[in-house]
This record gives C-alpha cells, sequence and structure tokens, in this order.
C-alpha cells in the first residue's frame, strides 16, 4: 500500500513541477531563466505557477519519505 502512495505522490509532483515550468515558458519564451526555477533565484514566477511549482515540490517530498519508510519496514 505505501509503494502504491508513494508512486503516486511522486508521479503526482513530477507532473506539477512540469506544469509549473510548462507554464512559465509558454508566459515568457525565456529558456534560459529555466535553470533559475531550480536554483530558486527566478522571481517572476505567477501566483498560480508559484503554487503548482510548490506544491509539486511538496508531493515530491512525501514520496521520497513515503519511499524511505517503505524502504524501513519492509526492507529492500
Amino acid at each position: 500500500m505505501i509503494a502504491i502512495a508513494q508512486l503516486f505522490f511522486l508521479t503526482l509532483g513530477l507532473a506539477l513541477v512540469v506544469v509549473a515550468v510548462g507554464l512559465y515558458l509558454r508566459r515568457t519564451a525565456n529558456w534560459h531563466a529555466l535553470w533559475q526555477i531550480w536554483v530558486g533565484k527566478l522571481k517572476d514566477l505567477s501566483l498560480s505557477e508559484f503554487r503548482f511549482y510548490r506544491s509539486g515540490i511538496l508531493f515530491l517530498f512525501i514520496g521520497i519519505l513515503l519511499r524511505i519508510v517503505n524502504l524501513t519496514l519492509n526492507g529492500v
């Protein structure tokens, strides 16, 4: 059950991050600022892009925590 939840959170998190980056690139067409999103130096994300991005990061973090719990309880 934890493995299914882990996969769900990781997939959803990755999808939300990709959607946020896609929305930003469609709005600005600034491919050079793409790396700034990953290092946290980009300050011109719109509110919806920021929400998608932060939700995606949160879901990825939860998925990683579930992976750690799954490996701890069930082993390799």
